[in-house]
Parts: C-alpha cells; structure tokens; sequence
C-alpha cells in the first residue's frame, strides 16, 4: 500500500513538471488588445446604475425629496433632471446592479418609489 501512495506520488510530481504550457499570441491580436484597452481609457462615462427615488410634476416635492436624501445619506450624490412634464431625482452611481442593491433597500424605507435605471455615469462618479 505504501509503495502504491510512493509510486504515485511520483508520477504526479513528474507530470506536472513536463506539463508547461506556452501560448504565442499574432501580433495583430496584440494590436487589437492593445487598441482596446486605450479607447475604454479615454471613454469618460460608462453605462451604470443610479436610484431614482422620485418622479414628480411638482417642483416642491422634488426639493423635498433632494432635502431629505441629503440629510439622511449625506455622503451619496444626489441630482435632478427635468423631463417636461416630470422632474427625477437620481442618486449614487454604480458601476453593477449588484453594488447598488444594498442603498436600494434602505432607500426603500424612506422612499417607497425608488427604483434602479441605467444611466451614462463618469468614471469619476463611481461608488467604490
């Protein structure tokens, strides 16, 4: 039994040490990559996620609704848009659906309408 364990033991070592693998990659791959890489470096916005907690059609409720985020999340970005006849409030912005979970159910607590959208968000935006 214990020359069975030795002797395997053995061929795992001597196989693992023969098996290299090398991976040669056309230079016009590399190009494309590299192509690649620098044109999502020098997009300023990407497609994420916010939480838009209000629509309304009256501008104090919208400046109600801003007051009250800001008091309670102090730290998370909030603004507005007018989409006639509508103004929206968004806050944070998120890279993933997932990331923004989280403030979406608490932000249901205070603000019963909040829903995620997708919206264009800068790089520089991003909650981490």
């Amino acid at each position: 039994m214990k020359f069975l364990c030795i002797l395997l033991l053995c061929v795992l070592s001597i196989t693992q040490g023969i098996s290299q693998i090398t991976i040669s990659e056309d230079a016009g791959i590399s190009r494309l990559m590299s192509d690649y890489v620098f044109q999502n470096q020098q997009q300023e916005a990407i497609k994420g996620w916010r939480i838009q907690i209000i629509t309304t059609n009256d501008r104090r409720k919208m400046e109600l609704a801003i007051s009250k985020f800001n008091s309670l999340y102090p730290g998370v970005q909030s603004s507005w848009e007018q989409e006639v006849p509508f103004y929206k409030v968004k806050v944070g912005a998120y890279e993933t659906k997932d990331e923004m979970q989280g403030l979406l159910l608490d932000l249901k607590r205070e603000f019963p309408s909040a829903i995620p959208v997708v919206d264009n968000i800068r790089k520089t935006e991003l909650i981490p």
